[in-house]
């Protein structure tokens, strides 16, 4: 057998961060070994993972020398022992297992699990042994979330990380929300290793802190921005967050699109700018903004944001600058095609633009010949697409068809015969626009039109809706897709369920003005505003699949704006409904504030007496939830008031009880409890009745009113159907509002234990950076409740201190249905503390975040 220990001179890791070698069967643990993947990458560590392939060493002694290499090993098992190599008595699994002693071990046990018997009698020894610890997981994100936090604890123990030299940390600052939204990349970033050590230099320094990679289209700004952010992310304290920005077209839609990709929520009266000066002030964060050239007009706006904030650098791409004197202007050049024309063959192959185009073009050529005629003509065609990355990598692709001379000459009579783009143009680019209007008249007609068509796609698209848009058969659609891919004209995500396509924004751009010329734009577009609005529309979607539709919309977000967008401008009258379907989605993944802005321009630019009975109902429902949930008590009033005159006009059975529950939730603001546990009550029967899914909410209101009259028996049943039902759905909010709910419950009734068990419940569900203010506000509530209870006065007003602290800096109101229950809790804490105490607690809560809070609720519950 050979020594485990020779390789490691020769063989090495691809990275030399800090090392995690991910031990497992590879096709049973395939989406395992991705979670684990992320979470180690989301820390700033190197996954060191051996897959099946051609390698110029035999496997065995590639695997022990990785792991030789490696600073921590991880090993998940499951049911499979693992293959047994030639010459070996074991399989490779255990003969990871074996030699990475000497290392910090972590080992995941996926269950339920029916093992081989030689993976029982493995795992049996390691329990016998009793010197390593071992965690039993049943889902991938569950997997995911131990690995992260095991490895965090790992680090703080046993290791130092190396820290980038940004400026230092603001003092008494924490780090900032962990929100992982770096694109991971495919592909090997050539030539531009100076690049990244130049711009990250840049950030490091005391008076840089907004840098701005510009250069012409198809240049590789986005892959240097990402390659920066990766050597960034190295250092832990910095968060690092990534925010594409080629769908946008509006300045104003930039903040408020940068607060949701990092997950910041924007509740109440609240502007986007506010809610990300609070989330980039608890630490250090780059910010990099991709593809701004169209919203130069956000500008000011960034130059604020970085005004109002300490730690934040931004790194941004573009295509001209931003004209502000806190930008440093980066500008990209092309890869180097070389200067003289006798370049002897190894330096014409050393060229990072001819190392490109083999990189690229191995990957559709396994059999390129390396002769000096192939180098030559690879030089020639680099040097005529002045080392563009993007130029360089479609005309790579044709390699699969062409050899390099034959490709120059192609590529000659295209560009000549072509032309270029207008005047106004960089050279480059127009050299850009030749090179991409050439691939595409390699297609055929149907795959040219095909590719015109999914122009219309913002952020992606399925194939369901490629074929849909198209009018095409599925099959059809497929075929064409997967010939547009091998022409490197759209790229395809396969690491989900379903496949989801992308197109380059200057292969986009031109198959845009192809579309228009076309004459079929305008049709194109009202077929996609017609998919959409068939994945928005709510009606044909039973209850029980609440949790995919939710998630198809999440997925498609940037297409459902189109869509609406569209809707606007040609068929408003559809909007109505298509607002009142989105509700839920606005509530569960904070988008409340975009909704209500949606609903505001339909008032403004609609016609209100063209709307027939059931659209006015749905704008009253949509308005008065919005408003209510986002504490804008005054037009919550003013539209549940307008909707007894509708419900008698409304034949729907969910369109009526959910204007019943909207009426319910409003009342209480005007003290009505009675008149809103009646309207609640009529909901809920009438949601039960069709099995509707919005039961589920009229059953948390209906608990939560029971609770404010002290009927605390049918206060829980109700409560308890709320937490089942979310459990269902999927959906957090439920299922954490009714839980704090059912903890107050329980310390009424003493069950003290029991109270806390709900609050840990709730407290494990979600991410302390990410919640909302509300569920925040009902979880220290509850715990103010507990605390009082058992005589700690002094935390109860900490946490409704924290409470005020979080509405007011989120412009929010209680919830309306909440309010009578916290007035009398804040008089009992009042009556239990001294003037100084009290004040001296209250102000301690009022100036904690929503995380830190929740720490305080752990603390208080452990």
């Amino acid at each position: 057998m050979p020594d485990p220990d020779a390789p490691a001179a020769v063989i090495r890791t691809p990275d030399q961060r800090l090392r995690v070698f991910v031990s497992s069967t590879l096709a049973e643990l395939a989406e395992e070994r991705t979670a684990v993947r992320r979470a180690i990458g989301s820390l700033g560590l190197a996954p060191v993972m051996f897959e099946l392939g051609a390698r110029p060493h035999p496997p065995q002694e590639l695997y022990r020398a990785y792991l030789a290499q490696s600073d921590v090993f991880i090993g998940l098992y499951w049911q499979s022992y693992g293959w047994v190599g030639p010459g070996m008595d074991i399989s490779g699994l255990e003969d990871e297992f074996r030699l990475s002693g000497g290392r910090p071990r972590l080992l995941y046990l996926k269950a339920p699990a029916d093992r081989q018997p030689r993976l029982e009698a493995m795992i049996d020894e390691i329990r016998a042994r009793g010197t390593d610890a071992y965690r039993t997981f049943r889902s991938t994100r569950e997997l995911g979330r131990l690995v992260r936090d095991d490895l965090a604890l790992l680090l703080s123990e046993r290791f130092v990380t190396s820290a980038m030299p940004l400026p230092p940390e603001p003092a008494a600052a924490s780090s900032p929300p962990a929100r992982r939204t770096l694109p991971v990349t495919t592909t090997t970033l050539i030539g531009r290793t100076a690049d990244v050590e130049a711009v990250t230099r840049l950030l490091a320094r005391d008076d840089v802190r907004l840098v701005n990679i510009t250069g012409p289209g198809g240049m590789g700004k986005t892959r240097l921005a990402i390659a920066v952010g990766e050597q960034v992310e190295q250092d832990a304290a910095v968060c690092v967050s990534f925010v594409p920005l080629a769908s946008v077209t509006d300045a104003a839609d930039v903040l408020p699109r940068v607060a949701a990709a990092l997950g910041v929520t924007i509740e109440g009266t609240r502007t986007a700018r506010d809610a990300l000066v609070d989330h980039f002030s608890s630490g250090r964060a780059l910010l990099i903004l991709d593809n701004l050239e169209q919203l130069t007009a956000i500008a000011p706006a960034l130059d604020d944001l970085l005004t109002a904030t300490d730690g934040l650098r931004i790194l941004v791409t573009s295509r001209i600058a931003l004209r502000l004197r806190a930008e440093h202007e980066y500008s990209l050049g092309a890869l180097d095609v070389g200067t003289r024309r006798d370049l002897p063959f190894d330096d014409s192959v050393a060229l990072p633009s001819v190392q490109l185009f083999l990189e690229r073009a191995g990957a559709v050529r396994r059999d390129l010949p390396l002769t000096p005629d192939t180098i030559s003509a690879i030089v020639e065609i680099c040097r005529r697409l002045d080392g563009v990355p993007l130029a360089i990598e479609l005309a790579a692709a044709r390699s699969r068809l062409l050899d390099p001379p034959a490709l120059l000459a192609r590529l000659a009579s295209v560009l000549d015969g072509l032309g270029t783009g207008p005047v106004d143009l960089p050279e480059r680019q127009r050299t850009l626009r030749a090179t991409v209007e050439w691939s595409v008249d390699l297609l055929g007609e149907a795959e040219r039109d095909l590719l015109a068509t999914l122009s219309v796609f913002a952020d992606g698209w399925s194939i369901p809706a490629a074929s849909a848009v198209a009018a095409a058969d599925e099959f059809d659609t497929l075929d064409r897709l997967d010939s547009l891919a091998g022409h490197s004209l759209v790229s395809v995500d396969a690491s989900s369920d379903e496949p989801r396509f992308r197109m380059l924004t200057i292969v986009r751009e031109l198959a845009t003005e192809q579309l228009a010329a076309g004459g079929r734009y305008d049709e194109i577009r009202r077929r996609h505003a017609e998919f959409f609005a068939g994945v928005i529309d709510t009606d044909d979607v039973p209850a029980d699949l609440t949790t995919p539709w939710a998630e198809r919309v999440r997925v498609e977000e940037e297409n459902v704006r189109v869509a609406i967008a569209w809707f606007f401008d040609n068929d408003a009258a559809r909007l109505p409904h298509l607002l009142r379907s989105l509700w839920l989605y606005w509530q569960t993944n904070d988008r409340l504030l975009e909704g209500r802005q949606w609903v505001d321009d339909l008032t403004v630019r609609a016609d209100p007496s063209a709307w027939d009975d059931r659209a006015r109902a749905e704008v009253l429902l949509t308005q008065a939830v919005t408003a209510v949930a986002v504490g804008d008590d005054d037009r919550a009033v003013a539209a549940a008031r307008e909707i007894p005159a509708v419900l008698e006009q409304v034949d729907e059975p969910a369109l009526r009880h959910a204007l019943e529950l909207a009426v319910s939730w409003t009342l209480p603001i005007l003290d009505d409890f009675d008149g809103a546990l009646d309207a609640a009550t009529l909901a809920y029967d009438g949601f039960s009745e069709h099995d509707d899914a919005f039961m589920a909410f009229a059953a948390l209101t209906v608990g939560m009113l029971e609770t404010t009259f002290a009927r605390d028996e049918s206060a829980r049943r109700f409560l308890l159907e709320a937490d089942r039902l979310g459990s269902l759905f999927g959906n957090r909010w439920l299922t954490s509002s009714a839980r704090t709910q059912l903890a107050v419950l329980d310390v009424r009734a003493g069950a003290f234990d029991a109270a806390r068990d709900y609050l840990r419940g709730c407290l494990h569900e979600i991410d302390d950076d990410q919640v909302g203010t509300i569920t925040a506000c009902f979880m220290l509530t509850a715990f103010a409740e507990l605390a009082v209870a058992e005589s700690d006065a002094y935390g109860a007003a900490v946490a409704l201190g924290a409470v005020a602290g979080l509405r007011e800096r989120a412009g929010l109101l209680a919830w309306p249905i909440a309010r009578r229950e916290e007035a009398a809790l804040g008089l009992r804490v009042a009556a239990a503390l001294d003037a100084d105490r009290r004040a001296e607690a209250w102000d301690s809560g009022t100036a904690l975040r929503a995380g830190e809070a929740l720490a305080l609720v752990r603390a208080g519950i452990a």
